[in-house]
């Protein structure tokens, strides 16, 4: 005899059980998101102190007339008439044609050197890792560190870089900082010296990742190794190296700490780029109001170039 049980029949869910799961999902959605918001909001309210305010109480300060050195400029709302002074002041026209002729050649060399260590490393096989982790010494070292560094070197008195550029006879009994052209070229090299490791890490980068395929079937056509290089591999890495310089750049614009350390913005205004210019006005001659207004300039230029660097990353990261 058959002692088989027999199952109940299964019922659709009603419209009651459909709710209630429903109801029960987005509870367990709530309690996630406030889980995760409730584990970030310190950091988050950190940021907002150190960032928000700041840039926030800038651009306030900015439409203001404020110095604590000068009792007429008492907080009162000008309007646009910072910026407009902005426009016309030669010194800071000066400051900007400085940081251009800066970031233009720092970043342009670092480019051009470290394209091509980049492109040496590649070509390693046994020593590529000792190379790299001494490559990466200079970008460890902090702007400060850097800074001393190259300000001992160039010492005019006991500076082993000076002796080393007397012995070729570039720097006479002057020390390189002396001269408008000599302290400029000082903190270019500087710069060069720093960041052209992170250029050629980059182009690494982007080599040890290109597509072995093509490589093969360009030299199976017979391209020799400039060509093979030039017309093969650079233009797969083009993406990586655009982002490398948008960075670098907009690093650069904001350079403060080795120049201050090195010279100062001097001699005269040679080497005054933005950064020295606006800490000049805001806490040498205390005009706030304006150094606000120079600032909220130079966050909107980097801003520009943030944008244009991640539009251009979601644009490769949308065609990939």
């Amino acid at each position: 005899m058959s002692t088989t049980m027999e199952r109940p029949p299964v019922r659709a869910p009603g419209p009651e059980g459909d709710a209630r799961t429903v109801a029960l999902r987005s509870r367990a959605r709530n309690r996630v998101f406030w889980t995760r918001f409730g584990m970030q909001a310190p950091s988050l309210i950190i940021l907002a102190i150190v960032l928000a305010f700041p840039l926030v109480y800038s651009v306030i300060l900015s439409f203001q007339s404020y110095s604590p050195v000068d009792a007429e400029a008492d907080g009162r709302f000008i309007g646009l008439d910072n910026y407009i002074r902005m426009l016309g002041d030669a010194q800071f026209g000066r400051a900007v044609l400085v940081t251009i002729a800066y970031v233009v050649l720092a970043v342009g060399i670092e480019t051009v050197f470290g394209t091509i260590l980049g492109v040496v490393l590649s070509r390693l096989i046994r020593s590529r890792r000792i190379v790299t982790s001494a490559l990466l010494l200079p970008m460890i070292a902090t702007p400060l560190v850097v800074g001393l560094m190259f300000s001992f070197g160039l010492n005019p008195q006991f500076g082993f870089m000076t002796d080393f550029l007397r012995a070729l006879g570039l720097v006479g009994d002057g020390g390189v900082l002396d001269s408008a052209g000599g302290a400029f070229a000082a903190l270019v090299v500087m710069d060069v010296w720093e960041w052209t490791p992170f250029i050629a890490l980059m182009v690494l980068a982007g080599l040890s990742a290109a597509p072995q395929a093509q490589i093969q079937a360009a030299e199976l056509d017979g391209c020799n190794t400039f060509q093979l290089y030039w017309h093969v591999m650079l233009p797969m890495v083009r993406p990586v190296l655009i982002v490398a310089i948008l960075f670098r750049a907009t690093e650069a614009i904001r350079q403060f700490d080795q120049v201050y350390i090195l010279t100062g913005g001097g001699p005269g205004s040679a080497t005054t780029v933005n950064d020295i210019f606006q800490y000049r006005v805001s806490f040498a001659a205390f005009d706030m109001s304006y150094g606000a207004a120079l600032g909220v300039a130079t966050f909107a230029v980097v801003a520009t170039l943030s944008a244009i660097l991640f539009r251009y990353l979601n644009r490769k990261g949308a065609d990939a």
